[in-house]
C-alpha cells in the first residue's frame, strides 16, 4: 500500500463529515464570489442605467451574503476540527501499533527519540496537511475554475493575461518547492538526532551528574541545536523568498488587469462594472496562489512527515508477530541445531552451535562478556530469527509457531529489571492481566516481596515508577521474579537474576527460584558462577561457540578447562575485593588453586 492509498483508507471512516466540510467550504467560497458580481450589477445597472428598483434586492443580497458565509464558515471549522482530531487519533494509533510490531533489530538501530518524534511531531504535521491545506487547495482550485469561466464571459484578453500570470507562478512554485523540501528533510533528520540526544541524556541524568559532564553535554546539545537552527533559518528564508515572489506576481497581475481594463472601458470595449468585477476576480484567483506560498511551509513539512510515517509503517520486520502453529502443550524440549546468527553482516555472534535441553533440565550458559550467551536467549525467545540452522521446541521449528502464543509459554527474568509506572499488582500480573488476586499474592510471597508489601499502606495497590514509590534494584529484581513465577512458563530464562541482591535476599530468592525451576526447562545465563553449580549441564561459550560442556564437578576437575580458569579468576578477584580467601567459597568445592 502506497502513501496515497493509506491516506484514502484513513479518510474512509470519516468521509461523510469530510465531504460535508468540503461542501460548506465550497459554499463559503461561492458566497465570496457573489460580491464582485453584485458590485458589477450595482455599477452597470443601478448607477449606469438608473434602475433603482434593483437597489433594495441588491442591498438585501449584500446583507444576506456575509451572514450566510459566516454560518457556513462556522460549520466548516467545526467539521474540519472534528475530522482532524479523529484522523490524528487513528493515525497515531496505527503508528503506535506499528512500532510495537517492529523487530528488535530495528529498535537496536533506532533511537527512542526518533520514534517519539514520529508519534508526536510528524502526526501533528500530517493533521494540518489533511484537514486544512489539502481541502483548502482543493476548494480553491475548484473555485478558481469557476472564476475563470466567469472571467471569460467578461473579457477573453484579460482572462488570458491572468492565466499567463498563473503559469508564471507555477514555474516559480516548482523552482522553490524542490529546494524547500530538501532543506525540510535535512531539518527533520537533525531534529530526530536532537530529540534522541535529549531523551538519552535526560534518562541518564544520574550518570551525567556523577561524571560532572553537564557542561560537555550542554555544549554538545548547543552544537546540534545550532546546526538544526541554521537549517531552519535557511528553510524560512526560502519560504520568505517564495512568498515574496509569489505576492509580486499576484499584485503585478492585479495592477495590469486594472490598468488595461480601465483603458478598455475608456474606449468602450468593456463596462466599468466588468472592469471592477475582473479586478476583484483577479485578486481572488491569485489569492490561492499567494495562500499556497504562505502554506508551503506547512505543506512541505507535512509531506516530509508523511514520507517518514509511511517509511516507519513499512519498515522491514524480521519476525512477523502473527500466524503459525499453536500446539496443545509445550513440554520444553529445546534443540539448537547448527545455529548461526549475526547482528551485522559477516560478523557472526553465534557460530554453528548445537545444544539440546530436555524438559525439566537446567542449562547454565557461562563465558566471557560478549561471547553470545544473551544472544542465545534472544534467539530462543525469537526476538530474532537465525541466519542458518534451526531452533526446535518439542520437535517444531520456532519459526513455524505463532510468536505471541509461543512467547507466552516462556518467561524471562532480565539482568536489568524493567518496572512499569503502575501498581505492584499490575506489574506482577503484566503477562497475565486476567489472573486472580490470590495468585498475584502467592507469586509475590514466593519472590520474597511479602515484607515489602506489608510495609506499604496500599499493599499490592501501591504505585511504583516515575513520580511514585521508588524501589531498590534488588526489589525490582524480585518483582520481575514474581512476574515470572505468575507466568507459569514451560521454558524459563534467567539472565543473572540474582546479580543485584544482597546475600540474605539471594539465599531466599535462590530457594524461590528452585521451586519455580522444578519441572521446567531453564536456561541460566551466569556471571556469578556460584549460582550455577547445581545445574544439570554447564555450557561454556567463547566467541560464539561451545567449547566445553558438563557438570560443575566434571569441568572443575580438568586442570586445563576454560571453566576452571573462569572459576579461579572469579575466586581471586573476590578474594582481593573482599579480603577473603578461597576457602570462604563453600559453594565452589573441589577447586584446587595450586598451579
Amino acid at each position: 500500500m502506497d502513501a496515497f492509498r493509506y491516506l484514502l483508507s484513513t479518510f474512509r471512516p470519516h468521509r461523510r463529515r469530510l465531504i460535508l466540510a468540503v461542501l460548506t467550504w465550497f459554499g463559503t467560497m461561492l458566497v465570496d464570489l457573489g460580491s464582485p458580481l453584485v458590485i458589477a450589477v450595482l455599477i452597470d445597472k443601478i448607477i449606469g442605467q438608473g434602475r433603482y428598483d434593483w437597489l433594495v434586492p441588491l442591498m438585501i443580497g449584500f446583507g444576506v451574503l456575509p451572514f450566510a458565509g459566516a454560518v457556513l464558515n462556522l460549520g466548516r471549522q467545526y467539521l474540519m476540527t472534528l475530522v482532524g482530531q479523529r484522523l490524528v487519533f487513528d493515525i497515531r494509533l496505527d503508528l503506535y501499533n506499528c512500532v510495537q510490531r517492529l523487530s528488535c533489530r530495528y529498535h537496536q538501530h533506532t533511537t527512542t527519540g526518533l520514534l517519539m518524534e514520529r508519534l508526536r511531531g510528524d502526526v501533528q504535521q500530517l493533521q494540518s496537511l489533511l484537514t486544512t491545506e489539502t481541502p483548502a487547495i482543493l476548494v480553491q482550485t475548484l473555485t478558481g475554475l469557476i472564476m475563470i469561466v466567469i472571467m471569460f464571459t467578461f473579457s477573453v484578453p484579460l482572462t488570458l493575461m491572468v492565466l499567463t500570470a498563473i503559469g508564471l507562478y507555477l514555474v516559480n512554485y516548482k523552482w522553490f518547492v524542490r529546494r524547500i523540501r530538501a532543506v525540510q528533510r535535512r531539518y527533520r533528520r537533525k531534529m530526530d538526532q536532537l530529540s534522541g540526544i535529549a531523551l538519552e541524556r535526560l534518562s541518564g541524568k544520574i550518570i551525567v551528574t556523577a561524571c560532572g559532564t553537564q557542561r560537555h553535554e550542554a555544549r554538545r546539545f548547543l552544537k546540534r541545536n545550532f546546526l538544526a537552527e541554521r537549517l531552519f533559518h535557511r528553510f524560512r528564508m526560502l519560504n520568505l523568498a517564495y512568498g515574496t515572489t509569489s505576492s509580486a506576481i499576484a499584485w503585478l497581475t492585479y495592477l495590469a488587469v486594472t490598468v488595461i481594463g480601465t483603458l478598455m472601458a475608456v474606449y468602450e470595449m468593456l463596462t466599468y462594472g466588468a472592469v471592477t468585477a475582473m479586478a476583484a476576480f483577479t485578486l481572488r484567483l491569485v489569492a490561492p496562489a499567494v495562500k499556497l506560498a504562505e502554506l508551503s511551509n506547512t505543506v512541505q513539512q507535512a509531506r516530509v512527515a508523511l514520507s517518514r510515517i509511511f517509511q516507519l509503517m513499512h519498515a522491514e520486520r524480521d519476525v512477523i508477530d502473527s500466524g503459525g502453529q499453536r500446539p496443545a502443550h509445550l513440554h520444553g524440549c529445546v534443540i539448537f541445531q547448527n545455529v548461526t546468527f549475526s547482528y551485522e553482516p559477516n560478523t557472526p555472534v553465534i557460530r554453528q552451535m548445537t545444544l539440546r535441553a530436555e524438559p525439566g533440565q537446567t542449562i547454565a550458559l557461562v563465558g566471557r562478556t560478549g561471547c553470545g550467551k544473551s544472544t542465545l536467549a534472544s534467539l530462543l525467545y525469537r526476538y530474532y530469527d537465525v541466519q542458518s540452522g534451526a531452533i526446535l521446541v518439542d520437535g517444531r521449528d520456532v519459526r513455524d509457531l505463532d510468536p505471541r502464543w509461543y512467547r507466552r509459554r516462556l518467561a524471562l527474568v532480565p539482568q536489568d529489571p524493567l518496572i512499569f509506572d503502575t501498581t505492584i499488582a499490575e506489574n506482577i500480573a503484566y503477562a497475565r492481566p486476567d489472573t486472580s488476586r490470590s495468585r498475584i499474592e502467592k507469586a509475590a510471597r514466593s519472590a520474597e516481596l511479602g515484607r515489602l508489601i506489608e510495609s506499604l499502606p496500599q499493599g499490592l495497590d501501591t504505585c511504583v515508577g516515575q513520580g511514585n514509590l521508588k524501589l531498590s534494584v534488588g526489589e525490582k529484581q524480585r518483582l520481575c521474579i514474581a512476574r515470572a513465577i505468575l507466568a507459569d512458563p514451560a521454558i524459563l530464562i534467567l539472565d543473572e537474576a540474582t546479580s543485584s541482591l544482597d546475600a540474605t535476599s539471594e539465599t531466599l530468592i535462590q530457594r524461590a527460584l528452585k521451586n519455580l525451576m522444578k519441572h521446567r526447562t531453564c536456561f541460566v545465563i551466569a556471571h556469578r558462577l556460584s549460582t550455577i553449580i547445581d545445574a544439570d549441564l554447564i555450557v561454556v561459550i567463547d566467541h560464539g561457540q561451545i567449547i566445553e560442556k558438563g557438570r560443575h564437578k566434571e569441568l572443575i576437575q580438568s586442570r586445563h578447562s576454560f571453566y576452571r580458569q573462569l572459576v579461579l579468576t572469579q575466586i581471586q578477584h573476590r578474594s582481593v575485593r573482599t579480603k577473603t580467601t578461597p576457602k570462604d567459597f563453600a559453594t565452589l568445592p573441589t577447586v584446587d588453586t595450586a598451579p
